[in-house]
């Protein structure tokens, strides 16, 4: 992206929230010595990374969305994905962990098209294979469910999931 982009309430929704990239937010006063230490790491990021945005907002001056996040200490960076708060970081951390922060958002939230794709559906497999083996225990437990109409239809639902899962992982090692 190039520059850390200053946001406040106003620019807050579209510069974050609505980003196409995964966004950290820096949340930061001029008071604050260790804010200071860190800013100049967020500027070596931000001209990095070309699919992630660097951000900062002051608190004093935006103190409604310093609120919303919970913000009771500074710095204070949180990492935004699709308009979610998905991880945070306390504190004047030194570069390394910065770094290794960004690159787990990255690797857990991909931008490019083929590696969303690959995120969903290994995320949708990983929850199917986990429920159909609880699916799978209860209905061993209630046998006489199956004579319903209604449930057997379910257990015949579930087991063509089961198998569309199977599919999927395939299709995965391939992507």
């Amino acid at each position: 992206m190039g520059t850390v982009v200053e946001v406040s309430a106003g620019s807050f929704q579209k510069e974050v929230l609505e980003s196409d990239v995964p966004v950290e937010v820096d949340f930061w006063a001029p008071w604050c010595g260790p804010c200071r230490m860190v800013a100049p790491i967020y500027d070596k990021l931000a001209e990095e990374y070309d699919d992630f945005k660097f951000c900062k907002i002051n608190v004093d001056e935006n103190v409604e969305i310093a609120q919303r996040y919970g913000i009771m200490s500074i710095p204070m960076q949180l990492f935004f994905v699709d308009g979610e708060k998905v991880d945070g970081l306390l504190g004047a951390v030194p570069e390394e962990m910065i770094r290794s922060k960004v690159e787990e958002v990255v690797a857990r939230f991909p931008t490019d098209e083929r590696g969303r794709l690959k995120a969903i559906l290994t995320s949708w497999v990983g929850h199917n294979k986990q429920d159909s083996g609880k699916f799978r225990r209860w209905t061993d437990i209630a046998n006489e469910i199956k004579r319903d109409a209604v449930y057997r239809s379910i257990l015949e639902a579930a087991s063509e999931m089961e198998k569309a899962s199977e599919g999927l992982t395939q299709l995965l090692k391939q992507l």
